[in-house]
């Protein structure tokens, strides 16, 4: 038996242009998303690397 493919009505067809698009561009949208947390992520990196490389003098808690 062959199933039948369900029919869209012209009216449902465009109704939601912007969850089709998500949908249909599910990958792009991924990839987007983890090049900005990806780009993120490189930024706190050097900040974090860029304080490490700082010598902090021995004495600066007797100033407290």
């Amino acid at each position: 038996m062959k199933k039948k493919q369900k029919k869209i009505p012209l009216l449902k067809k465009g109704k939601n242009k912007k969850h089709d698009k998500i949908v249909n561009d599910y990958d792009k949208q991924k990839e987007k998303h983890l090049e900005r947390l990806a780009t993120k992520m490189l930024e706190n990196e050097e900040k974090f690397r860029i304080l490490k490389e700082k010598k902090i003098s021995g004495n600066f808690l007797n100033l407290f």
